[in-house]
């Protein structure tokens, strides 16, 4: 799932725009937030307008035109210091990736990087731009150098399986994912993973097993269920069905 977290930039208290008004109106009202934004942008440069005007685009489903505005952002310094504008940068990428456009995510993720060298967010999120272009040994480099960083990263772990899986090495992706369901047995993420990788040792009833388990997970009425829990259901239901057609054959 791709995150697109708010910043909280620095505003100037005196101008009548509300950078904080802003930003909640764009969670549910993104289109007024935009007109919002853009007035102010109208009265002159601001960053927090700027901001909650790539937000609310984000919100409308522009994703290119966000993703543009945030790193044009980014090299302003009105943006605020280094930590910031690695995080608007990093914002960019994610943008980009629901753009469709990973070769221009994994820019702005290095650019960020470059701004925050070892950030093991920032590179966790390029590996999944890589990983979007099939670059599966830069995927791992930076999930490998994440990991380094945060040592127990439960998502750097079901990544880096994924792309150990992609290049055949089924060991080193088998150590990751059983590392990552020792952190979290219910981990829906780990669990689809598990799935494909028994599956593509032969496993068939394993993976089926697996991908079954993650469905009564995303049915059970009492469980919080993420967006990326979500996601991980749809992957089992459709690795199901392969599986079923396998079996039919």
């Amino acid at each position: 799932m791709v995150k697109l977290a708010l910043l909280a930039l620095a505003l100037v208290a005196a101008q009548p725009f509300s950078y904080s008004a802003c930003l909640k109106k764009a969670d549910r009202h993104p289109d007024e937030a935009l007109e919002d934004a853009m007035n102010a942008l109208g009265e002159g440069d601001d960053a927090g307008a700027e901001h909650c005007a790539a937000v609310a685009l984000v919100g409308l489903k522009q994703f290119g035109e966000a993703a543009r505005r945030l790193d044009k952002l980014a090299r302003k310094a009105s943006a605020g210091g280094s930590e910031v504008r690695a995080q608007i940068l990093d914002q960019a990428g994610n943008a980009w990736i629901l753009a469709g456009q990973p070769e221009l995510a994994t820019a702005s993720f290095t650019a960020a990087l470059a701004l925050m060298p070892g950030d093991a967010e920032f590179l966790v999120d390029r590996a999944r731009a890589s990983a979007a272009q099939k670059k599966w040994s830069a995927a791992e480099a930076d999930l490998s150098a994440a990991l380094v960083s945060e040592p127990g990263s439960l998502q750097a772990l079901v990544l880096r399986s994924s792309a150990r899986r992609a290049q055949k090495n089924l060991q080193g992706a088998k150590g990751d994912i059983t590392q990552a369901l020792i952190l979290d047995p219910t981990n829906a993420e780990a669990l689809v993973e598990r799935g494909l990788l028994r599956a593509a040792e032969g496993d068939k009833a394993g993976a089926r097993k697996d991908f079954l388990e993650v469905l009564n997970l995303a049915a059970d009425p009492d469980r919080a269920i993420a967006d990326a829990a979500r996601e991980a259901a749809v992957s089992a239901r459709i690795e199901i069905e392969k599986l079923e057609v396998k079996k039919t054959r």
